[in-house]
């Protein structure tokens, strides 16, 4: 196994290939550790290099009732029936009618 830190673009391209060709390696094989070895290297390459931004609350739930393919206002009722007071679900639809 010739592993080694992932220090430019172009080790971190090398190392998505040979992930790629290792997918289907199975679990506790030479070819199966080296696969948990390189994902785990991408992956601290990834977090620093593209970091990825958490949603917003209001973010999350857009992304949410978009790929439910939910309206809003089926969204309002069941925060309705949960309890949620008129005064927050108003705040949060302002909130969302300024990101829409």
């Amino acid at each position: 196994m010739n592993l080694r830190p992932i220090k430019t673009d172009n080790d971190y391209q090398q190392a998505l290939q040979e992930i790629e060709s290792l997918f289907d390696a199975e679990l506790n094989t030479p070819s199966g550790e080296k696969l948990e070895i390189l994902a785990t290297l991408v992956e601290v390459y990834e977090q620093e290099h593209y970091p990825i931004e958490l949603p917003t609350p209001i973010e999350a739930i857009l992304y949410h009732l978009e790929s439910r393919h939910q309206g809003v206002s089926l969204f309002i009722e069941g925060l309705k029936r949960r309890g949620v007071s008129d005064e927050i679900i108003n705040e949060a639809l302002t909130d969302l009618v300024k990101i829409i």
